[in-house]
């Protein structure tokens, strides 16, 4: 079978232990909704609320109750069927979503940094919808265009340059209804988007244990057109939750935990994608480490745990770097956490094309990324061990001192192998011949060669207007 190899960072009584003391928590304790009519409904659908103080618990019953509806696999649609993602992944394996909310991005001709653009994102979408191992597009922030109303340019730019799943989240109260009209404009229809829904939402955690209102909004908006929610927890370990690895993943599930039940009480049965992208402060800097070993044992913990306790998939943000430009230090964050989180049960790994923490995005790391999750998903799948894998036929057949090369077996298999054209296997003088390129330069090579035949989708006329007017909508309201 394949996704044989797995890693357990917890035991099943850890699993329990935790599971327990997020009950409690949700259940003594409680989080704080920053939403009135979020309020209301949840306490007409069951949930313990306090109004004067925002203050929601849930009852063990309750919760118990959220984790049976919630479904335990979904299918995640963008704009083409043949992109659509089947969550879990089918083959234990997982999927790969580029990096969210860059601001900065990493110019491969200069070699400098400059803003995101809406031109630049746009190139990016482009991008994406021709690499095959990047299955989701994150959105990020277009520097060119008015700060209130970014993350609406920056959906538009999506839903107009890629067809594949779209990963997004609100950067206001204000914008959101307009990303939903955006999204009701390329669907067609409300039945379209339902059938359809072209993205999943990001509502986070404010942690510790506090929830926006343009997040619950954002869920309440998701819950009425039918479009998965994954909730998602940003603990910083020892900044906005516990330092060490197995209080963040606490805190994690705790956070996550309490936005599925949410999501189950307002609609019962929606599809919902856990979420991490947690990190960990660098006492002696003040930073956030976002590929640290902490921060990756306390990300593992959590994917295993979500997935055991909550039986839902699971996304996390494992393809992550500290590093601002692609050296051997990002190779290898993104090769551990992302086969790390994997292998203890993500689902999804966030962070294709990231560097340097959580504001810049690089075309050439995409590259990159695109080519690693190749191997990093060989890695996961393992070995499959029957009859014709181990080859005992062959054995006997080549006999003592034989050879393998013209056999049968050899041939059934040898076109197999992973060879992403990057990693390079040349012998030196061929190598040497083509001029001595490192990996980075190569990915460039490969970025300029994809971006010469780079095109928006093929969107009907009236489509493309009517998103274009909901943008121009969103500016003139809210736009300073």
């Amino acid at each position: 079978m394949s996704g044989t190899l797995r890693i357990q960072p917890l035991s099943e009584s850890d699993i329990s232990t935790i599971y327990e003391k997020c009950v409690e928590v949700l259940s003594g304790h409680g989080v704080k909704v920053d939403h009135e009519l979020a309020l209301e409904r949840l306490g007409d659908a069951g949930a313990m609320v306090d109004v004067d103080t925002r203050m929601v618990k849930f009852t063990r019953e309750t919760i118990e109750a959220a984790l049976r509806s919630a479904p335990k696999e979904f299918v995640a649609k963008g704009g083409a069927e043949k992109h659509d993602l089947l969550l879990p992944h089918p083959e234990r394996s997982f999927y790969t979503s580029s990096c969210i909310q860059s601001m900065l991005y990493h110019d491969p001709d200069t070699g400098g940094f400059r803003d995101v653009t809406e031109d630049l994102f746009a190139e990016w979408c482009q991008l994406i919808e021709v690499l095959p191992n990047i299955d989701a597009c994150a959105i990020q922030t277009p520097m060119d265009v008015p700060p209130e109303t970014a993350d609406v340019h920056g959906l538009n730019v999506q839903l107009q340059n890629t067809s594949k799943p779209l990963n997004v989240l609100a950067y206001c109260m204000e914008s959101v209804p307009y990303l939903f009209e955006l999204l009701l404009a390329r669907a067609g229809s409300e039945e379209a988007l339902r059938e359809r829904p072209l993205l999943w939402f990001d509502p986070t955690s404010l942690s510790p244990l506090v929830y926006k209102d343009m997040d619950l909004e954002t869920i309440m908006l998701c819950c009425k057109y039918g479009v998965p929610v994954a909730p998602c927890s940003l603990v910083l370990g020892g900044g906005t939750g516990p330092i060490t690895p197995a209080g963040g993943a606490l805190l994690v599930g705790v956070e996550v935990l309490a936005m599925i039940v949410m999501v189950q009480l307002l609609a019962p049965g929606h599809p919902v994608l856990a979420s991490g992208y947690n990190s960990t402060l660098d006492m002696a800097t003040g930073n956030a480490n976002i590929a640290s070993v902490e921060t990756g044992l306390a990300q593992a913990a959590a994917a295993q745990f979500m997935k055991a306790a909550f039986g839902v998939p699971v996304l996390m943000a494992s393809l992550w770097t500290d590093s601002y430009v692609s050296d051997g230090q990002t190779v290898m964050a993104k090769s551990l956490n992302a086969t790390f989180n994997a292998m203890a049960g993500a689902d999804v790994s966030y962070g294709a094309g990231r560097l340097g923490g959580s504001t810049l995005a690089s075309p050439a790391q995409l590259v990159i990324d695109d080519r690693m999750t190749a191997i990093l998903r060989r890695y996961v799948d393992g070995v499959q061990v029957d009859e014709d894998t181990l080859g005992l036929d062959a054995i006997l057949q080549a006999g003592p001192g034989g050879h393998y090369i013209k056999l049968k077996h050899t041939l059934k298999h040898c076109r197999e192998a992973v060879r992403p054209d990057l990693f390079i296997s040349d012998p030196l003088d061929t190598w040497q011949t083509n001029g001595s390129k490192d990996l980075y330069a190569r990915a460039v090579d490969k970025y300029r060669e994809l971006r010469s035949s780079l095109a928006p989708l093929d969107l009907p006329d009236d489509v493309k207007r009517d998103m274009d007017n909901v943008v121009k909508a969103a500016d003139k309201a809210l736009g300073a």
